[in-house]
């Protein structure tokens, strides 16, 4: 015969003896004892089927460690389920007997423990009904929300949700973590502590790298854990050791070390970067960034970042107080500073600032990281407010740059507007048949070299368009004026010059449709011929400073613009003609479009006497402008751009471009980038991204000036994967950031970067390297 194990009498347990479950709810105010003994026994004789543990409910079961594989199969977290609704705790077992003057219970084979937020297997269980404690031995395995246990022995408080296993090993099931340790204690539902400690990311089966801890603590209410003591191995090799660091073990964020930044370059040399992240609260934080760099010394940066409900700001900057490469152009303290606010002050109201600035000239160049830092030559500093309501837009800015291309002349510079004032309106008249805008701008212009002034430009228009299936037909009227203020110190031509310039265009277009096949797929061709007609009265413009205007670039879209400028201080007389035709092939079943191919002229009936500087152009046509874009199979896209000019005999192509891309969704990407334009670029860019399987990717980029015939930007990267928890990339790098200085040489940089997934990234971010140079590069894919 055999005796159930009893609880305490405040509290209830369910007993399952064999295959037999009964809840026994106990209480001395409400049952004699005799009859509690009683029921115990009855329980016990019930006929005996033993109910063995299952061994697919162990402590892998349900994970999926090929995490790296996004075709594999979802975590399965469910528990194992009990024999009744948990709303208290629940025993099975195949043998149990039980100590009514010692108030223990010793259960017996296959022992399976129910909580409502834990279960719990062992060989052997021995219950104390005064403590409500449970030493569990053999075999032992536990888990709760997020974590599961195995171990030998352990001992549980199961009114406290607390315990401790020695010898234990452990899993992290929203993590894909593991690890083992001596001993190790669960402190409540959330947080667990460990000693001795084993932990990594990579599979059962792999321990590619790991860190050893004396003390481990993992909190998953708060998303981290802290280690004592930690040496991290790379295999059986020990590369890093922290006396105290903490780590991340969900998405969320954690005050604590994050991972050093290791690189190398030959302006720099050997970098060392350690940030610190201060989670200072839910919208607000910062990161520290001590930075040494073995040519130049220590560099101190940090960032505050804040976000609000309506408001965002990011405040971020760098010093290196003594360079240990002197120069006569500047002095050795190198400084940069950067602000971004913006916010929604109510609706419809917004604010925008962005400002930055360097110590000097070479800054960017000597501490940027890749090309598109260092070759940038203006730094923008802007502050805008605008209010938006229906078809109304006011805009009031202020905006200026610092330059830092020291080769740029100080004419080349931008101009300052101190400050803009814009006030732009659209709306639908007339039952919506009539179209209405008005844009009014004033502008302060200041210029350290050149001539300042005021500007002030209103230009209604009004426009009636008639729009249908199977074509359009849109005539507009629009009045260009514009007066100016110029400041008489800078001895005008004159100080008040205006414009005011008529202008009326009428926009034809018919559209045509058959069906066809795309390369034996059902599909629809469309023939589309554009007619536009432009007359815009001459008013001379001569004595207007140009401001911010510039010659619109030539594409096939502005083959039928009202303005061949851009910007405001010129406004182009014409009387001609814009001819183009357009054809696409869309799929019959989604309408993609599969190709589109454009061709257009303009063809001018008078010469145009406005310009910007120089003699009045009188060709009689403009350059034909031709552009194609199409989409071949899934991955293969391709663009090009070609614009000739049949007014030379040699070299007519004055632009053109070229661009074949091959793109999947497992990040395997081509990229061929031809580009063009005579007498200022020439460039051949090549790029590509590899991945031969999940664990290894090859990058590469090469971009060649055929114009300066010099090699602009080296590329060639490496990606390793191994075990899919962790990943190296290296990178090496050559490039120029001013590739017309004949006398400027390539500068050199080499990253190198270990991802150990679930801790961090070890060394620079190669990853964002990829994103800047290789076209469709995604890190997070």
């Amino acid at each position: 015969m055999r005796f159930c194990a009893c609880p305490r009498d405040d509290s209830s347990i369910l007993v399952s003896i064999g295959s037999r479950a009964a809840p026994l709810n106990y209480s001395d105010t409400l049952i004699p004892r005799l009859f509690q003994v009683l029921l115990c026994c009855v329980t016990a004789i019930v006929p005996h089927h033993p109910v063995h543990a299952d061994t697919s409910q162990g402590i892998d079961r349900g994970l999926n460690w090929d995490y790296c594989n996004p075709d594999g199969p979802a975590h399965d977290l469910t528990m194992p389920s009990a024999p009744l609704p948990i709303d208290k705790p629940q025993l099975e077992a195949d043998e149990a007997a039980f100590d009514q003057q010692a108030g223990r219970g010793v259960m017996e084979g296959s022992v399976r423990l129910w909580q409502p937020e834990r279960y719990a297997e062992a060989d052997r269980v021995i219950y104390h009904q005064s403590t409500a404690t449970a030493d569990l031995f053999g075999n032992l395995f536990v888990e709760q929300s997020g974590l599961r246990l195995t171990a030998d022995t352990g001992h549980l408080e199961l009114d406290e949700n607390r315990g401790w296993l020695t010898e234990a090993e452990f899993r992290l099931t929203e993590r894909n973590a593991r690890g083992s340790a001596a001993r190790a204690e669960m402190l409540n539902e959330d947080l667990s502590r460990y000693d001795q400690v084993i932990y990594t990311t990579c599979p059962p089966d792999r321990r590619d790298w790991y860190f050893k801890a004396s003390e481990l603590d993992i909190d998953l209410a708060d998303g981290w854990g802290s280690a004592k003591h930690a040496r991290l191995h790379l295999g059986p090799v020990p590369i890093f050791y922290a006396p105290y660091f903490t780590f991340p073990v969900d998405d969320r964020r954690m005050t604590g070390f994050l991972v050093p930044a290791i690189g190398s370059s030959n302006r720099l040399g050997t970098e060392l970067e350690t940030p610190y992240y201060f989670n200072l609260a839910p919208n607000y934080d910062a990161t520290l960034s001590p930075r040494w760099m073995s040519k130049r010394g220590m560099m101190l940066g940090g960032e505050f970042r804040y976000l609000g409900e309506h408001q965002q700001a990011v405040v971020s900057g760098e010093i290196l107080p003594d360079d240990k490469v002197e120069s006569k152009k500047r002095s050795n303290e190198r400084r940069a500073f950067r602000f971004t606010h913006g916010s929604r002050l109510a609706p419809g109201l917004t604010t925008r600032i962005d400002t930055s600035a360097v110590s000097d000239d070479d800054y960017l160049d000597d501490f940027g990281t890749g090309l598109a830092i260092t070759s940038t030559r203006h730094l923008e500093r802007v502050g805008e407010v605008v209010y938006r309501q229906g078809a109304l837009q006011l805009t009031g800015r202020v905006q200026s740059f610092q330059t830092v291309d020291e080769s740029l002349n100080p004419r080349n510079h931008p101009y300052r507007r101190l400050p803009q004032l814009l006030a732009n309106y659209t709306d639908l008249f007339a039952d919506e048949t009539l179209d209405f805008s008005l844009l009014t701008e004033y502008t302060d212009f200041r210029h350290d070299t050149l001539i300042n002034g005021e500007r002030f430009t209103f230009k209604p228009a009004i426009s009636l368009p008639m729009r249908r299936s199977w074509g359009h037909l849109i005539p507009r009227i629009s009045l260009n004026y514009a007066t100016y203020r110029l400041d008489e110190d800078d001895s005008p031509t004159d100080p008040s010059p205006d414009y005011f310039v008529p202008a009326f265009s009428l926009d034809s277009g018919l559209i045509f449709e058959r069906e066809t096949s795309w390369f034996g797929d059902a599909a629809y061709q469309t023939l589309e011929p554009r007619l536009y007609y432009l007359n815009a009265s001459f008013d001379d413009q001569s004595d207007i400073p140009d401001f911010d205007t510039a010659d619109l670039n030539l594409t096939f879209n502005n083959l039928f613009k009202e303005n061949r400028f851009s910007g405001s201080d010129r406004f182009g007389d014409a009387n001609q003609i814009s001819l183009g035709i357009t054809t696409r092939w869309l799929a019959a079943e989604n309408g993609q479009e599969r190709l589109r191919a454009s061709i257009g002229q303009i063809y001018y009936q008078q010469d145009r006497e406005v310009q910007l500087t120089g003699a009045v152009e009188d060709n009689p046509s403009s350059s034909v402008v031709a552009e194609a874009a199409a989409r071949i199979g899934r991955y293969w896209s391709s663009t090009l751009t070609i614009r000739r000019d049949p007014h030379v005999e040699e070299k007519n192509i004055d632009r053109g471009r070229l661009g074949i891309h091959y793109r999947t969704p497992k990040q395997h990407l081509i990229n061929l980038d031809y580009n063009f334009a005579r007498d200022t670029i020439e460039d051949l860019d090549l790029s590509f991204n590899w991945p031969f399987s999940h664990k290894f990717t090859l990058s590469g980029k090469w971009k060649y000036s055929y114009l300066y015939e010099r090699n602009v930007n080296r590329i060639l990267g490496l990606e390793y994967g191994g075990g899919c928890c962790w990943k190296l990339r290296a990178l090496y790098q050559r490039y120029i950031a001013d590739e017309d200085i004949a006398e400027q040489d390539e500068d050199t940089r080499f990253l190198l970067q270990l991802e150990l997934t679930g801790l961090g990234a070890l060394g620079s971010t190669v990853d964002e390297t990829f994103e800047e140079n290789i076209y469709g590069y995604r890190a997070d894919q």
